[in-house]
């Protein structure tokens, strides 16, 4: 066939003779490490292992999965006594609510519990116990009680977030013996619900300014006392001291006399 085409057309008889240019073959580009699935976008997986959906926020990453109290999270937190019997009917325990909690209950163990008192919604803290631990540990719950008490709770913890844990132990409870030894019953950490009227946030900042003044007094090096002296009044003629000139005179004339006798 190529004899024939030269014999028409010498120059086409070489082009077709020469050797044709390899075509490559199709290649499909992948990144390193990618992974194709007919079900679509592999969900990234963070450091704990959890899946996160892609386009998820952060919120939604991290809470989007956590329980509430309405769907039975009952491990924390401060709830009001029928949202709690709700939590826990809804997390299929019913049995972990009881009746004395509609009296207010908390499950840090630094409080009296109000059905062990004589009041409602009135907790009061142990005896040898941190005030700043057991503020954290009531609002970190799980703690039942009305609004009032939770209210009065989230300003404690304000305020001792204020005044700092250790000030706050020295004026209204503490671990140590010697330093919750000093604290009075009246001075000593509440939370009731009849707090939350009144300003006792204000009033707790000023009896802790109060003996704050009273310890840097103390702590100040007293002054010497000065011993007071009576001036004498002077007697007339200016003499000060010394027996009167009629005693001198009569003293001298006896003593005469009885160097003439």
């Amino acid at each position: 066939m190529l004899a024939a085409l030269a014999d028409l057309d010498p120059a086409l008889a070489a082009q077709v003779a020469a050797p044709q240019p390899e075509v490559a073959a199709p290649q499909v580009a992948e990144a390193a490490g990618a992974q194709f699935t007919a079900e679509g976008a592999v969900p990234q997986v963070a450091e704990n292992g959890v899946a996160v959906e892609p386009g998820a926020t952060a919120s939604e990453q991290a809470f989007g999965n956590k329980s509430t109290a309405a769907s039975g999270e009952i491990d924390g937190g401060m709830y009001e006594p029928e949202a709690y019997q709700a939590a826990c009917t809804a997390a299929g325990t019913p049995d972990k609510w009881d009746p004395k909690y509609a009296h207010g209950h908390t499950s840090a163990k630094q409080w009296t519990q109000p059905y062990e008192g004589r009041y409602d919604m009135a907790f009061e803290l142990k005896h040898k116990q941190s005030a700043a631990q057991a503020v954290k540990d009531f609002v970190a719950g799980p703690t039942i009680a009305d609004y009032r008490v939770i209210g009065v709770a989230i300003e404690m913890n304000e305020l001792r977030d204020q005044l700092g844990d250790q000030r706050f132990d020295q004026m209204f409870g503490s671990a140590d013996t010697n330093t919750d030894a000093k604290i009075s019953k009246s001075q000593r950490l509440k939370i009731t619900a009849g707090m939350y009227t009144i300003p006792f946030a204000a009033q707790m900042l000023a009896l802790a300014a109060e003996n704050e003044g009273l310890d840097k007094k103390s702590s100040e090096p007293e002054a010497p006392a000065i011993e007071a002296r009576v001036e004498e009044k002077p007697q007339e003629g200016g003499v000060t001291g010394g027996a009167a000139p009629e005693m001198i005179a009569e003293e001298l004339g006896v003593q005469r006399d009885q160097e003439l006798a």
